[in-house]
């Protein structure tokens, strides 16, 4: 019996690991934006009014604290380019250091802000202390 539990486990497990990556919600930043229909929003109401959640992370984060608009990244909800999902040429037009050394650097092939930026939740890198002289 308890090999044969141990079996489908390990089929089981065999499985989730090979099927996991193609099974992941794919929220990765594209070259090109994921473009979407968004209503109007009602006079009076912003973002914030439908997407509580989202605009406490903001406030929390960099962008929020320096009051960058969710416009800036997203465009106008009554453009018919609107940005579900804004392209890291978006992110470019501020970060433009920051996308060229991801963009060059061989280890981050394939990889792009929001790989390790989670749009709306991100802290600001922390400086790595200098080693210390002779070592």
């Amino acid at each position: 019996m308890n090999r044969f539990v141990a079996c489908i486990f390990g089929t089981a497990l065999l499985g989730f690991l090979f099927l996991a990556p193609a099974v992941q919600p794919v929220m990765a930043q594209q070259d090109q934006a994921t473009h979407i229909f968004h209503r109007l929003i009602p006079a009076g109401d912003t973002c914030a009014t439908c997407h509580k959640v989202i605009a406490e992370q903001w406030k929390a984060s960099p962008h929020g604290a320096n009051s960058i608009d969710c416009t800036v990244c997203h465009g106008e909800t009554t453009a018919k380019d609107f940005a579900g999902i804004p392209a890291i040429s978006t992110c470019e037009n501020c970060h433009a250091d920051q996308v060229a050394q991801l963009k060059s650097d061989p280890f981050m092939k394939g990889k792009t802000c929001v790989s390790c930026h989670q749009a709306h939740v991100f802290a600001e890198h922390k400086k790595a202390a200098a080693a210390p002289a002779g070592e």
